[in-house]
């Protein structure tokens, strides 16, 4: 391979620490394999002597690969044999397995035991040892001071689980951390409380700028449409002052001297309406106002909150050391303690003079994404100028673990006679009309007054090869609809149009296959796993073949259901569960019939064994049971040709399943412990986090779905992504707030718990976690956009597309727009060719999809006497029978409940009283000026704003048995978070106090908990919406 100056560069240079800076499609890869291939073969620097460390398995094998392949390649000295000898064992691997071998070496100097250094913790190990490790720390804890916390958590509807995920957030970044640093964030955190820290400060200045800033973009936007601009210019004329400001204190005296001075923002400007400004502008504007108190009282309340930051830190350092205790009782080890006891013995200094002579060279892939931990255990050992680290910090995407592009900005900006900053800016993977794209774009959204300068100079890459400009060019094409004229109602137009997004993708790669393209040249990117299960359905629909890597269901799929209770019964015969499952699986045919006669005698706590064991029809099971003692992969293999189970009665889906199961048995320690290996898949089934086993292998031809962070470091001739314009609020509803630099934030309480406010430091942290989210969203976008070769097709729907004709700026970011919304705010109202824009008209009609029949056997049908059961809803299982007096005029209180829960339902959220009144209308009933007000208050109240944001259903549909009758019915409003589901009651009863409502609805909000909980493990928060008191009411 011939490689650039720039690439030989890095390659060659020695004797100093090496950065480059490789912008995507740079070849940074085979320079790094290059490298170390002439470390080996021209240096004679012995492979055991180099530490290359990757981010993935998948790459550290693939540099291994390279490299044999080049030794290969040479004369076979002696050399060369030795160094292909020292290959398997060579340090090319994950941080983390090397971390794990230090740990391997020198375990008992830790100390633990040999075991625990070789187990690993599964993830359901690691979940249950934490459960344990938090209940033995709240015994722990003072009385007292739990019973403030938890009731400043429940004051916010949080409940205990709420409290451990955010002792799990602050030991995420405490693991990030070595043991000193961990110590002193916890303690600087602890001091700022005593006084208003001037770093939290300065993000607390940047809430209010940021705001203003927007405010002042909007006046441009409406001082350049308008005749007489004057007045407006006096806005923003004292809005300036308010951006010079560069303390709190100025800023305020600032903003009030603006309030004071000038009027109000009009709805009506020279006969043009300018209501959109006005809304955009009274909300930065309240946003301000409504925070804008005075530093004394802001002082007065975050020292109020030091002793609940100093029991939350007391309940995380106990829950640590218990952690630690349940871990060592389970002998298992998690990859947070590879990395932290790594750097433990690193800081012997025996181990630290091992290692530093026995790495000559340290290779370091990705270090975009290293954290402030990983760079300490380097730097525990390494020489003064010999690592050689590569990365691209627009391509540091893993925030949430706490990676920090900063650590590598930092090694960029030292040059010295030890440190050479280099750069690879040729793109050798997509053609000239994808670069142009990315260079543009990005220097555009990326550099902006929020953010600063993010997108500089040095990331601007340059075409690699003449055949990359000569080969046939495509402008990035955007392929949408739009909604804006259609008639119906907003919301269901809305969602058929979002629905259609996976049939636009569907027909234009049906489009491109029928012009000879092959499948695998065309990959789907998604931002995360969520639309890939109806990705798949679409596919399937329209028959393309695609392999889609969903993150879950292997446990939940009917064959390996089948061997689990299999095997569980084999372990235990008491197991009625497990028992009745297998018999009537397709391995013994045993009809519920049979089973259920051998019941009706069957005394009261007796196992179903005891009945049934002398039955013929167990035999076939004892048969089965006698080969119990087998190895646990002997056994599976067994049960599999058992009636020939494998073969007749499994999908391709399933055998591929069982394959894996079959993997994963062969992998499992102990071969004779049936108990243990059960034990494990039940608690790894509890977390359903196994993606079930592919259909397909890496050269099928099939279309490949991938998330943006999953097809890193990966291209593709033609890449969709789905993209999306609207972002959620990620932090808006959280108490308590987190940050690897700033420290914590608690949001304002009152001391009688009533009175809910954002603290100073909440203000300052939110705006920092919403600017750092921003960023990192742009770089999860710039990895998706630079993987094409040859084409980029970005998929959305948009109401309209005169809706993004605004630039791009502070005011448009800040409105929670995504990645539809800044390329449409960068290229929907100029010329430039380098987007075009594919409007689709109508939506497609999927084909209905073929079904396969995954029950290769008959379903045997019910032929006994039928027998009738009762039924009612949930709200008529809490009333009385009583014969009331028949009315033949309408209930209109009923109407009107009626109409209110469909009103929120069916219109587009926030509320507009043309569209309410409009609904109304259509069914015949003239809506009050009253009744309007009461639903446009849902506009305004904070708790139901947060959760429209969130994944959530209007009229949940449900049915369980309670006390021997069917109750169904339909829960007006669940929404679906990541910690938590919550369930909402609209209630239009005219009360003048919440207690009434609580008391004549509470036993139906539990009967919708109750329905809610067989359908998941995650806390679950009821809620009643009064109309008349235009209140949420959380209910105990």
């Amino acid at each position: 391979m011939d490689f650039s100056i720039p690439q030989k560069k890095a390659i060659d240079i020695r004797n100093t620490n090496v950065v480059v800076s490789a912008s995507a499609g740079s070849g940074k890869t085979a320079v790094l394999v290059e490298r170390l291939c002439q470390l080996v073969l021209k240096d004679h620097i012995s492979i055991d002597s180099i530490l290359a460390m990757t981010f993935t398995k998948d790459a550290a094998a693939e540099m291994k690969a390279r490299l044999l392949s080049k030794l290969k390649e040479q004369p076979k000295t002696k050399y060369i044999l030795q160094q292909m000898a020292l290959l398997e064992t060579a340090s090319i691997s994950t941080i983390d397995s090397f971390c794990l071998s230090i740990v391997q070496n020198y375990y008992y100097k830790i100390p633990i035991s040999y075991t625990m250094s070789k187990q690993t913790a599964s993830s359901a190990q690691t979940r249950i040892s934490f459960e344990n490790a938090y209940k033995h720390a709240i015994q722990d804890l003072d009385l007292n001071s739990y019973t403030k916390l938890k009731m400043y958590f429940h004051s916010f509807g949080k409940t205990e689980e709420d409290i451990q995920k955010y002792i799990e957030d602050i030991l995420a970044i405490i693991n990030s951390k070595s043991e000193e640093d961990a110590k002193a964030w916890m303690e600087n955190i602890q001091e700022s409380y005593t006084y208003l820290n001037p770093k939290i400060m300065e993000y607390a200045l940047k809430y209010f700028h940021n705001h203003c800033l927007a405010m002042t973009e909007i006046l441009d936007e409406v001082i350049n449409q308008i005749a007489k601009p004057e007045d407006y210019e006096i806005k923003k004329e004292y809005l300036s002052k308010c951006l010079d400001a560069t303390s709190y204190s100025d800023f305020k005296s600032q903003f009030e001297l603006y309030l004071k001075n000038t009027f109000g923002f009009k709805k009506t400007i020279d006969k043009v309406d300018y209501s959109k400004y006005q809304t955009s502008f009274k909300e930065h504007e309240t946003r301000i106002v409504e925070n804008l108190f005075d530093e004394a009282f802001y002082l007065k309340d975050i020292q109020s909150h030091k002793n609940l930051v100093d029991t939350l830190f007391d309940l995380t350092n106990k829950v640590k050391l218990y952690f630690q205790l349940e871990k060592k009782k389970m002998e298992v080890i998690d990859f947070n303690d590879m990395e932290h006891f790594a750097y433990q013995l690193l800081q012997d200094p025996m181990i630290k003079e091992e290692m530093y002579n026995k790495y000559q060279m340290i290779l370091v892939d990705e270090f975009q994404d290293t954290n402030e931990l990983q760079e300490k255990i380097i730097a525990s050992f390494c020489h003064e100028n010999n690592v050689f680290r590569v990365g691209d910090i627009k391509q540091s995407i893993y925030g949430f673990r706490q990676a920090n592009p900063k650590i590598m900005q930092a090694w960029m900006e030292k040059e010295d006679d030890n440190n050479t900053p280099l750069l690879l800016q040729e793109n050798y993977r997509s053609n000239a009309s994808v670069i142009q794209f990315n260079n543009d774009f990005y220097s555009k959204i990326m550099n902006n007054e929020l953010l600063g300068e993010q997108f500089k100079d040095i990331d601007i890459a340059n075409v690699g090869t003449k055949g990359q400009m000569e080969s046939p060019q495509y402008p990035v094409r955007f392929l949408y609809t739009e909604y804006k004229d259609e008639e119906g109602n907003k919301a269901t137009i809305k969602k058929n149009h979002n629905e259609n997004r996976f049939d636009l993708i569907a027909q234009d790669i049906i489009e491109k296959h029928n012009a000879g393209m092959p499948y695998k040249s065309m990959c789907v990117l998604t931002r995360n796993h969520a639309p890939q299960e109806k990705l798949k359905a679409v596919f399937e629909a329209y028959n393309i073949p695609a392999m889609i890597t969903i993150d879950h269901g292997f446990f939940t799929n009917p064959s390996i259901q089948i061997v689990i209770s299999t095997l569980k019964a084999l372990e235990d015969l008491t197991d009625d569960i497990s028992l009745c499952a297998s018999l009537m699986s397709p391995l013994f045919n045993v009809s519920f019939s049979q089973i259920a006669k051998c019941c009706i005698d069957k005394e009261k706590g007796t196992s179903l064994y005891m009945s049934i064991k002398n039955e013929d029809f167990m035999k076939p099971f004892f048969e089965l049971y006698a080969n119990k003692n087998k190895t646990i992969t002997q056994l599976l293999q067994y049960i599999y040709a058992y009636n020939n189970f494998y073969y007749a009665s499994t999908t391709i889906q399933d055998k591929n399943n069982l394959d894996y199961l079959l993997e994963l048995a062969g992998q499992f320690e102990n071969q004779n412990d049936i108990h243990s290996f059960v034990l494990q898949l039940s608690k790894d089934a509890m977390q359903d986090q196994t993606q079930e086993a592919s259909l397909y292998g890496k050269e099928d031809d099939v279309v490949q779905v991938k998330t943006m962070h999953q097809s890193k470091g990966l291209q593709f001739p033609v890449v969709y992504i789905l993209s999306q314009h609207e972002q959620r609020d990620k932090h808006g509803s959280s108490c308590i707030l987190l940050d690897s630099t700033l420290g914590l934030s608690l949001k304002g309480l009152s001391l009688d718990y009533k009175l809910k406010y954002n603290s100073i430091y909440h203000l300052a942290l939110q705006t920092k976690k919403e600017l750092d989210d921003l960023a990192e969203e742009m770089r999860v976008f710039y990895v998706a956009t630079t993987r094409p070769q040859k084409e980029l097709v970005i998929v959305d729907t948009i109401e309209s597309i005169e809706d993004f004709y605004s630039p791009l700026n502070a005011y448009t970011l800040l409105e929670d727009e995504s990645y539809t919304g800044w390329l449409l705010h960068t290229y929907a109202n100029t010329s430039d060719s380098l987007v075009v824009f594919d409007k689709k008209s109508g939506l497609y009609e999927r084909p209905l999809k073929v079904r396969q029949n995954n029950t290769p056997y008959a379903l045997p049908a019910y032929s006994k006497e039928s027998k009738a059961f009762s039924s009612q809803t949930a709200s008529g299982a809490k009333i009385k029978l009583d014969w009331k007096e028949v009315s033949l005029s309408k209930n209109m209180g009923a109407i009107r409940g009626t109409l209110f829960h469909e009103i929120v339902a069916q219109c587009a959220y926030p509320y507009q009283e043309k569209e309410i009144l409009s609904y109304a209308n259509s069914y015949g009933y003239t809506l009050k000026d009253h009744d309007i007000k009461q639903i446009l208050a849902l506009n305004e109240d904070s708790l139901y704003s947060s959760w429209m944001k969130e994944k959530h259903v209007f009229e949940q549909s449900y049915i369980i048995e309670e006390k021997n009758q069917v109750v169904h019915g339909f829960m007006d409003l669940v929404i679906y978070k990541e910690d938590e589901v919550i369930i909402v009651d609209f209630k239009t009863d005219a009360v003048d106090n919440e207690q009434k409502l609580i008391d004549l609805y509470t036993i139906q909000l539990q009967t919708y908990k109750k329905a809610m909980k067989k359908l998941t493990n995650l806390p679950i928060n009821t809620y009643i919406y009064s109309f008349s008191l235009s209140k949420c009411i959380y209910l105990e």
